[in-house]
C-alpha cells in the first residue's frame, strides 16, 4: 500500500469559496517546489537522462497533441439526444446469450493454466453437479456454482472474487474455483466489499469478466460507490469501455428469517436507481443457473439476487447448457378460465421468498373461490411490462408481494409504472403487500408486523376480489 502526502490545491468545485481556505502562500510554495512534473524534469535533466533540448522537443510534441485534441472537441458536433438511451447497456435487453461464441483461445489457455489433475478434479465436480441437476436434486447455490465453472472453463478471462472463497463461501457458490483456476483468477478476499468490487470494476475495464460473490447481498452496501461506477462506466466513456461484471448474492427477507435489521435490508431496491445495471432474481435452481450464465456473458454490469433462506432448501431440475433472458418474468401458475370469467382472478407479482409463499398459498386462495396468475419477477430491471400487461388483460387486478419497503421499494416502482402505463386495465387499486418502513426485527413476534407472508397474500386476493379496498 502506498500512502501519499500531497496538497489540495483547489476547492471541491469551481464554485467553492477558495479564498476562504487561507492557504495562498502555502499553495504558491507547493506549486513552485512540489510539482511532480517539475521534479521529474529537474531530476532527469540533471542526471543526463535527457537534455534541455530534448525536454523542449517533448513539450512541443505533447502541446501539439493537446491542441489537436482540443480542436477535435471544438469541431465535433454535440451528440444526438438518442445516444443517452443507447448507452444504457452494452448488450440490448433482449440479447440471446446462447448465441454468443466462446473465445477461440479458451482450450489453449486452459491447457497452459490448469494442470491435468486439476482439470480432472473440476470435470468430476461438474459431472456430479450435472447429475444432481438432471435428477432434480441440485440446490440454488450448487446450480450457480455449476454455471460459474462452466463459464470459467468456456472463457478463461472470467475471474471470481469472494470472502472465504477457498472454503466455498456460505452457499458453495465459488466452491473449487481457487483450487482449479489459481489465486489470480479466483481471489479469496478480505472483508471489504468496496475493495474487491472495485478490483472487479478495474478488471472489467481491462478485458476480464469478473464475478463478485457477496454471501449476503446486504454486504454490498459497503460497495455502493463502486456499484454505481460500474453502472455508469459504459455511458461516461461514450461506449468505449464495456463493464462485464456479475455480482451474485443471497438476499431478501423471508418470514421467520431471524437475521436482524442489518442482514435483512432490501439492497435490490437500493440499487434499482443506479443506471446501467441489469438486476435479476432467481428463486429456483433452474433460474439461478440460466441467469448466471447469461450475466457472465453480458458485456455490462449485472446483479443477481437469490433468496437467502432458500439457497440450500430449494431444489429442482435444471435445463442444462441454456442461458436465460435477462429481461423476462416467468408465469409460474395461471388462473383458471372460470376464475377469470367470474372476475375472481388476480395477477400476483413477486420474487425471492415471495415465490415460495405464493405457491404455498394457491390452494388456500382456491378454497376461497379465487385464483391467481403467479408471475415471478426474474428481471427487476429492465421490468417485463409485456408479461404483466398480458396477465392484467385477463384479471384486471394486481397484487404485489414485495420484499422491500413501502417507501422507495420495488413494489412502489412497479405500481407507479402500472398506474401510468396500464391504468385502463385496472378494475381496482394496485394492492401492495410490502415490508413496513421500520427496520426488520430479529424477534418473530415483532417481525410479523414488518414482513409480509402467504397469509397476507390470501387476504390481499380476497380484498381485491370482494372490493374491500
Amino acid at each position: 500500500m502506498l500512502q501519499v502526502h500531497t496538497y489540495r490545491f483547489n476547492g471541491h468545485s469551481p464554485a467553492d469559496p477558495e479564498h476562504e481556505r487561507g492557504r495562498k502562500d502555502e499553495k504558491a510554495w507547493a506549486r513552485e517546489n512540489q510539482d511532480p512534473i517539475k521534479e521529474f524534469e529537474a531530476k532527469y535533466t540533471a542526471s543526463g537522462v535527457f537534455t534541455e533540448d530534448e525536454l523542449k522537443a517533448a513539450r512541443k510534441e505533447i502541446l501539439a497533441d493537446i491542441k489537436k485534441a482540443v480542436k477535435f472537441a471544438d469541431d465535433s458536433q454535440m451528440p444526438p439526444e438518442t445516444l443517452a438511451k443507447e448507452l444504457e447497456y452494452p448488450d440490448v435487453p433482449d440479447t440471446d446469450y446462447n448465441l454468443k461464441q466462446p473465445p477461440a483461445f479458451a482450450d489453449e489457455v486452459n491447457a497452459r493454466t490448469i494442470s491435468p489433475d486439476q482439470m480432472q478434479n473440476v470435470q468430476d465436480h461438474i459431472a456430479a453437479l450435472r447429475e444432481k441437476a438432471i435428477a432434480g436434486e441440485i440446490s440454488v447455490g450448487d446450480a450457480i456454482n455449476l454455471a460459474i465453472h462452466e463459464e470459467m472453463l468456456r472463457d478463461p478471462t472470467t475471474t471470481i472474487h469472494a470472502e472465504d472463497l477457498q472454503a466455498g463461501s456460505s452457499y458453495d457458490i465459488p466452491k473449487l474455483t481457487q483450487q482449479t483456476y489459481g489465486t489470480i483468477r479466483a481471489a479469496d478476499e478480505i472483508i471489504d466489499e468496496g475493495h474487491f468490487i472495485g478490483k472487479a470494476l478495474g478488471e472489467a475495464m481491462n478485458g476480464y469478466r469478473p464475478i463478485v460473490e457477496l454471501m449476503n447481498t446486504n454486504f454490498g452496501i459497503y460497495g455502493m460507490a463502486e456499484i454505481s461506477s460500474a453502472g455508469n462506466t459504459y455511458a461516461t466513456t461514450g461506449g468505449q469501455f464495456d463493464m462485464p461484471m456479475t455480482i451474485i448474492g443471497a438476499g431478501g427477507t423471508a418470514p421467520n428469517q431471524a437475521l436482524g435489521a442489518e442482514h435483512s435490508q432490501p439492497l435490490h431496491a437500493y440499487v434499482m436507481g443506479i443506471p446501467g445495471l441489469k438486476i435479476c432474481t432467481a428463486s429456483s435452481p433452474d433460474a439461478a443457473y440460466g441467469i448466471t450464465k447469461s450475466m457472465i456473458r453480458d458485456n455490462g454490469p449485472c446483479f443477481l439476487f437469490c433468496p437467502v433462506k432458500m439457497m440450500k432448501e430449494s431444489k429442482g431440475e435444471v435445463d442444462l447448457d441454456r442461458c436465460m433472458p435477462l429481461n423476462k418474468a416467468a408465469l409460474l401458475h395461471e388462473a383458471s378460465q372460470a376464475a377469470v370469467d367470474s372476475r375472481n382472478a388476480v395477477t400476483v407479482l413477486t420474487y425471492l421468498h415471495g415465490v415460495k409463499e405464493a405457491q404455498l398459498s394457491i390452494d388456500a386462495i382456491k378454497e376461497e373461490g379465487f385464483d391467481i396468475d403467479l408471475i415471478e419477477l426474474r428481471s427487476l430491471k429492465p421490468l417485463d411490462m409485456e408479461t404483466i400487461e398480458k396477465s392484467l388483460v385477463r384479471t384486471n387486478k394486481l397484487c404485489i408481494l414485495d420484499e422491500s419497503t413501502k417507501t422507495g421499494g420495488v413494489g412502489a416502482s412497479i405500481s407507479a409504472r402500472v398506474s401510468e402505463e396500464l391504468f385502463d386495465l385496472l378494475d381496482a387499486p394496485v394492492k401492495r403487500l410490502c415490508m413496513d418502513d421500520a427496520p426488520v426485527p430479529y424477534a418473530t413476534t415483532m417481525e410479523k408486523a414488518v414482513v409480509k407472508r402467504g397469509d397476507d397474500l390470501v387476504q390481499g386476493v380476497f380484498d381485491l376480489c370482494t372490493k374491500k379496498w
